[in-house]
């Protein structure tokens, strides 16, 4: 009697510590309960040109893609006040970030979950956004040493605390979440440069 007690006040205390600002960290398709029900996988992008070499255009990411070792790529999930837009002002769901999985599995493009912490957010509705980069050349994202390997980012979405004592599994299901690609980040001169060349064909086609 006295050990089904105890089991039954830890499960409640971790259903209560689950529903004080968590939420399952997760992109699977296979997972049920998403809504609505929609790609939410990673991908590399459609521009060979801000890919490796050997890596496919559009492929899901995974941790070993066409033989290449990626397996330090990484997730991280990020979230801040549902007021809040500039992503710099976001942080970090206490958790650590996740791994991709195999280009083998049934859903690959998605990371392998879990719990995560959104510390000093206990209730209502929070934004959030994820974003992967490769954790080998720094363990900051946001660094430009990040931002020059293979980076992306979702989307901001919502994502609503359970307000129930007994929530469903499903709630803590970061619905908002939808597909997005990785590839590498363009320098600023880059840009500059495509810019220019903008304008001087503007400026051809007047001409002609």
């Amino acid at each position: 009697m006295k050990k089904l007690l105890l089991t039954t006040a830890a499960t409640l205390l971790t259903v209560a510590a689950f529903g004080q600002g968590q939420v399952n960290f997760n992109n699977a398709s296979s997972i049920s309960g998403w809504t609505p029900v929609q790609d939410r996988h990673v991908y590399f992008t459609t521009n060979p040109a801000l890919l490796l070499p050997g890596i496919t255009a559009g492929a899901p990411v995974s941790s070993n893609h066409a033989g290449i070792n990626l397996g330090s790529l990484r997730a991280a999930l990020y979230f801040a006040a549902s007021t809040v837009n500039d992503p710099l002002q976001f942080t970090a769901a206490a958790g650590g970030p996740a791994t991709f999985k195999v280009s083998t599995s049934a859903t690959a493009g998605s990371w392998f979950g879990g719990t995560r912490t959104l510390t000093g957010l206990a209730t209502g509705t929070a934004n959030m956004f994820v974003v992967v980069w490769d954790s080998a050349l720094s363990s900051d994202p946001f660094s430009s040493a990040a931002q020059g390997g293979l980076w992306g980012r979702s989307a901001i979405f919502q994502y609503t605390i359970p307000t129930s004592p007994t929530p469903a599994p499903a709630e803590f299901l970061p619905n908002g979440l939808a597909s997005f690609s990785i590839g590498i980040v363009p320098e600023p001169s880059t840009f500059a440069l495509a810019g220019l060349g903008a304008a001087a064909m503007l400026i051809l086609r007047r001409r002609k």
